[in-house]
């Protein structure tokens, strides 16, 4: 795995040297070091760490240090009626395999999608969103004998 890219396309979404170090137990020293190419790779449990993470995990990071939820503040911005390439456009990507990161799918699953469409409702597109999924209510249980029990008078 190539760190560097990796670690700039998470500050890319919005975390910081400081924000990924501490997410995975090192120094924003040694991602700065990564970050220059005076060191390839992390120890190999801060790599594990590191390799987990996706843009996704960072979206909005800046917009929650000011105290906003970046939640509604990306709901403001896509909807369910914008297309693919649309939605890459203001996240600011270049690539379906970056939008899949976000969206925690698989790559060819998000290239099948047609670019001037709408989004699919996925829910993984809906908690991108954050819409949150309507529960159903379960039917009552159905009584087979229901038509064939009369009611019994008390004597």
């Amino acid at each position: 795995m190539d760190w560097n890219n990796h670690i700039e396309l998470l500050i890319g979404a919005g975390a910081t040297p400081a924000l990924i170090a501490q997410r995975i137990g090192v120094t924003p020293n040694a991602i700065r070091e990564i970050r220059a190419g005076r060191t390839k790779a992390p120890r190999a449990a801060a790599a594990f760490e590191l390799a987990k993470l996706t843009p996704a995990d960072f979206a909005g990071a800046a917009a929650e240090e000011m105290g906003v939820n970046p939640r509604q503040e990306l709901a403001a911005q896509v909807d369910t009626r914008m297309s693919k390439r649309a939605l890459r456009a203001r996240l600011g990507f270049t690539t379906d395999k970056q939008l899949a990161a976000v969206l925690r799918l698989p790559v060819d699953q998000v290239e099948s999608w047609e670019e001037e469409r709408a989004l699919p409702a996925v829910p993984e597109v809906l908690r991108l969103l954050g819409v949150q999924p309507q529960v159903q209510a379960e039917p009552p249980p159905v009584d087979p004998d229901d038509d064939r029990i009369v009611p019994v008078e008390v004597a």
